[in-house]
């Protein structure tokens, strides 16, 4: 990982996130600057990427997928997608305003718990999931000390996760994202097994794919 200015405070995240609910439609929670139908696409290609893997999830655990947590739901573009194939889906955000958007998204699911909270918070229910997703909220971390108690308070309370994140950008990113590569997050999951992964290229955005299992859970 490279050095990087000064990383904003809690409160001027808090509000960046605010600010960006208050977009219209995927923008929300996508780069305000691509075309519509490329964040469509894109978040189309994703679910089916999210589908795939939780299949292989159940098919590796040898039963149907119990509980799910989705990590940043922001809107729950990809929520649906997780409550079709478990039992139950607590899908978390830090954003009160994206929490509203995500419930009336997903008004019709009746297995999803939505909450707001942080990642490293889950442990606090003492909850074991048997997968987590986080797609693109991760690279949002930008203080490594604060990733690594994330990523460790996944690893605590996982038996899988599928994460995507952005590892190289054709337009620079933002201040408030940080580029890593699928090695940087490993490092900082203790215990994780790269079951699957893949590269992918969303309109020249390279982002990184993986099914991570923690065997001493699974």
């Amino acid at each position: 990982m490279t050095g990087e200015a000064a990383c904003p405070t809690d409160e001027e995240v808090a509000a960046e996130w605010a600010r960006r609910a208050e977009r219209n439609g995927l923008a929300r929670v996508m780069r305000a600057s691509q075309p519509a139908e490329l964040n469509a696409g894109t978040t189309g290609v994703t679910r089916g990427i999210v589908d795939e893997y939780l299949r292989l999830v159940a098919a590796d655990l040898r039963r149907p997928v119990a509980t799910a947590l989705e990590v940043g739901c922001g809107v729950g573009r990809l929520t649906p997608t997780l409550a079709t194939h478990a039992d139950r889906v607590t899908a978390i955000d830090m954003t009160p305003q994206m929490l509203d958007n995500a419930r009336r998204n997903c008004a019709d699911l009746t297995n999803v718990d939505f909450m707001l909270a942080r990642a490293e918070d889950i442990t606090w229910q003492a909850s074991m999931f048997d997968v987590g997703v986080s797609v693109w909220v991760l690279m949002h971390l930008l203080d490594d000390e604060q990733l690594a108690k994330v990523c460790t308070s996944l690893a605590e309370s996982l038996r899988y996760l599928v994460l995507i994140e952005y590892s190289g950008a054709q337009i620079p990113v933002s201040r408030w994202s940080r580029l890593r590569t699928l090695e940087d997050y490993l490092a900082v999951l203790p215990g994780a097994q790269v079951l699957q992964e893949r590269s992918l290229d969303y309109g020249g955005d390279a982002s990184t794919a993986a099914l991570i299992r923690f065997p001493d859970h699974a």
